[in-house]
């Protein structure tokens, strides 16, 4: 499994415990390593996107919050997508002011994806996830009971373990991650 992290200082060390859950699940996990320029998120710049999708072609591919915004719309070619409380930063997001003037209809809807959001996060964070679970037809979506915007609650884990078992059945057992 590959995953985004967000772009902040020490991303890699705040997602140890999340790794360390990944591999007691049974899969590998490794980082998708993004060249940052400029202080971050750059809204003017799509540069990223293309750089996930380099990396990340016929994986499975896990990001959350930004990280999941970013693999959405960067991991076209990846086999499978674990999307946890996808970030409202598109274009059709008037309420955020500072936004990618990028639909998130941008992605590749042809690709299988598991569509996760916390049960306490607000209206916002359920109306993005609900516009991008219906954009993937093979999709399924999970409201976290009682998760706000937080990918260590136990609930959270248990619902990204349940993805990655729905996954197994697929031959290719690496998972690349976005932060």
């Amino acid at each position: 499994m590959l995953t985004v992290v967000p772009p902040m200082p020490g991303a890699e060390r705040r997602f140890k415990p999340f790794v360390d859950f990944v591999r007691a699940s049974g899969w590998e996990t490794e980082f998708v390593r993004l060249d940052w320029t400029g202080p971050q998120p750059n809204f003017d710049s799509t540069a990223l996107f293309a750089q996930v999708d380099a990396q990340t072609a016929g994986k499975v591919v896990m990001g959350f919050s930004l990280g999941a915004l970013y693999a959405h719309l960067g991991a076209l070619r990846a086999r499978h997508l674990i999307l946890g409380s996808i970030s409202p930063f598109f274009l059709e997001d008037d309420d955020e002011p500072k936004r990618w003037m990028i639909s998130y209809r941008a992605g590749n809807a042809h690709t299988p994806a598991d569509v996760l959001v916390g049960a306490l996060e607000d209206e916002q964070m359920h109306r993005r996830a609900t516009a991008v679970r219906e954009f993937y037809p093979q999709s399924t979506y999970t409201v976290v009971p009682d998760a706000e915007h937080e990918l260590w609650h136990p609930n959270y884990l248990h619902a990204i373990k349940t993805a990655l078992l729905r996954v197994e059945a697929y031959p290719l057992r690496s998972v690349s991650s976005f932060r």
